[in-house]
């Protein structure tokens, strides 16, 4: 299955659900019976005060930073998390209760999230500014900056993205891995890239 492209703002807006801010899930992998009620969940979160993150025992989450500002995630017996320039990255336990502590330069924090079932899957969050492969039984992409191509393997189909864009490559069958290039058309630019793989 090639690339599914849709504007970030096209998601639904749904609250967090301790209320402390608001996501849009960009792609998640649903199981049958249990909490978390998925393998794997891609989102973006917009957060517009400091506030406590959900607690989800049994998940490793990744967080990268879309824009400006910056973000202290603590919690008690875990080292402090920092984000404080677009495109870092921090990889931390979902089973903790942290605490965000934010700082903002005009509209809400934005951040890239991807969140998994320990023993299910592993996540990976990056900021790609040239050219890359990226690969894994589920990818997605949110363009930042710029005009990307991405180029789907082996068909060779391709989606062109701009800014506030985001695109999904799901369809990868049984537990082959999706592959796919990513290309920058523009002159400069940046993207998020979220590699997921079953463990």
């Amino acid at each position: 299955m090639a690339w599914r492209a849709v504007a970030l703002d096209a998601l639904p807006d749904e609250p967090w659900r301790n209320g402390g801010g608001r996501t849009r899930t960009i792609t998640a992998q649903p199981r049958a019976a249990g909490d978390p009620p998925w393998d794997w969940r891609i989102s973006v979160a917009t957060i517009e005060q400091s506030a406590a993150f959900s607690a989800f025992p049994g998940v490793d989450r990744a967080s990268l930073l879309l824009g400006s500002g910056s973000l202290e995630l603590s919690a008690d017996g875990e080292p402090t998390v920092r984000l404080h320039q677009p495109g870092d990255v921090a990889v931390y336990r979902g089973d903790a209760h942290w605490q965000a502590e934010i700082r903002r330069f005009g509209p809400p924090l934005s951040l890239l999230n991807a969140m998994t079932r320990r023993g299910a899957a592993c996540g990976r969050v990056r900021a790609v500014r040239d050219d890359a492969v990226v690969s894994g039984h589920a990818l997605a992409v949110v363009v930042v900056d710029g005009v990307w191509r991405l180029t789907d393997a082996p068909s060779g189909d391709a989606v062109v993205l701009s800014a506030g864009c985001c695109a999904v490559r799901d369809g990868a069958a049984g537990r082959a891995s999706a592959c796919s290039r990513i290309e920058r058309v523009s002159g400069a630019g940046w993207l998020a890239a979220v590699s997921i793989a079953r463990v």
